[in-house]
């Protein structure tokens, strides 16, 4: 839901509430004056009645509709105006109806007198309802007003806003391009685009260093590497014993393994820092087929029995390096990790699925475990423990799903692509 929707829908609730309770004042101060009213106008006919029996001192009872003029043969309580609320039949209506009743007592001309006085009273159902249903069209009117006019003011409001959310789906950290934001006169929004600049800026600072510090690391670790590895091809040229041959061959395989080590984690930082980004289709079947014919002699050597099941033109949406990074490194571990007797790679590429199981020694722990980076099935091997991290990675920028199982010496992982 929108922000502005939120606002108004706020805005409409407290409306309503206050309606709610306005509609009650309202009625209670209608509910007085309208009271006032009514014994302001019994007051003043009371007045006219006063004229008329100075002129008339009538002797006889007069009775007419809504009025009764009483002489009286004893003296009275005069100028006592008394108040109250009466049933009496209404002439043209023809049915009873509540009315006001004025009474009181006056001496006019030296005679005493009764003087009854009645009028209608609005009854207060009327005044509710009058009252309910011009809030009710009032409050459709601001419901309507409120709505198209929100409506029509956040497309102007918050179009800097939008342009902002524009501006920021397409920044493309590669490209070492600023954010351009469009000018606004609104403070918030100046504000969240200042900042927005700042953060770009400085991201854009940091993705450059990282970029150049992890292409340099790389580039200048392998110089020192290369020449060490040369000077042990040189020493176990030499006349060494055995125990020296195995101290520069031990330490011939860690510069292996240093050597190595640098190439994957610039391959992870490429990974992260986007720099596969685009994406198309890529026939993995015939990727699959090709790395399988490089890698079958290795696995027969290892004495490893290998079988595929593998559909035709099989196709990913998935840079091309990625894919023959993810198949390479899955045959690797598949062999790396298999039992040294009666081992085997069983490889399946069907609907879409990638599933490749092999022999190996049960795990101790959680499977997914293994996607950590540096954590490895058997601590004292030889391996990076970078292997299925890598994996990981290339499934999650892909969008491809991974699924890790063991069953005792039973490990299979598979690989989903979206239809």
């Amino acid at each position: 839901m929108r922000l502005i929707t939120k606002i108004v829908l706020i805005f409409l609730g407290l409306s309503l509430i206050v309606f709610f309770i306005g509609g009650i004042v309202t009625v209670q101060i209608i509910s007085n004056e309208v009271k006032k009213e009514e014994r302001w106008f019994l007051q003043e006919r009371l007045s006219s009645t006063e004229k008329y029996i100075e002129r008339r001192q009538p002797t006889k009872d007069i009775i007419r509709d809504k009025v009764m003029i009483l002489p009286q043969e004893d003296s009275i309580e005069i100028d006592n105006i008394i108040f109250s609320d009466t049933i009496v039949h209404h002439s043209t209506l023809e049915r009873p109806e509540q009315h006001n009743k004025l009474e009181v007592g006056k001496k006019i001309e030296g005679r005493y007198y009764k003087i009854i006085l009645y009028d209608i009273i609005i009854e207060q159902d009327d005044i509710v309802d009058g009252i309910v249903e011009s809030l009710v069209k009032t409050y459709i009117l601001l419901l309507v007003v409120v709505l198209i006019g929100s409506w029509l003011l956040s497309r102007r409001l918050l179009k800097p806003f939008e342009d902002t959310l524009a501006a920021i789906k397409k920044f493309d950290i590669k490209e070492n391009e600023p954010f351009i934001l469009s000018n606004t006169a609104t403070k918030e929004f100046k504000r969240l685009n200042a900042f927005i600049d700042q953060m770009s800026q400085k991201v854009m600072a940091d993705y450059q260093s990282l970029k150049e510090f992890t292409e340099n690391a790389s580039h200048e670790i392998q110089t020192p590497i290369s020449i060490a590895k040369g000077k042990l091809e040189i020493l176990q040229d030499g006349n060494l014993d055995e125990e020296q041959k195995k101290l520069v061959s031990d330490a011939s395989k860690s510069l292996n393994n240093l050597s190595k080590l640098g190439n994957t984690l610039t391959l992870l930082a490429k990974i992260d820092n986007q720099e596969f980004e685009q994406k198309e289709s890529v026939d993995v079947s015939n990727t699959l087929e090709d790395f399988i014919d490089e890698y079958e002699e290795l696995i027969y050597l290892k004495g490893i029995n290998l079988s595929k099941k593998i559909d035709d033109d099989i196709q990913w949406n998935i840079h091309p390096v990625l894919l023959e990074i993810l198949i390479t490194n899955l045959l690797n571990n598949a062999i790396k990790h298999n039992l040294t007797e009666n081992g085997f790679i069983k490889i399946y590429l069907e609907n879409n699925q990638l599933i490749i199981e092999n022999s190996g020694k049960p795990l101790n722990y959680k499977p997914e475990l293994l996607f950590a980076r540096f954590k490895k099935g058997n601590q004292s091997s030889s391996s990076l423990g970078l292997g299925l991290a890598i994996i990981q990675k290339i499934c999650k920028v892909s969008g491809l799903k991974i699924n890790y199982i063991n069953k005792e010496q039973l490990h299979q992982i598979t690989i989903e692509s979206p239809q």
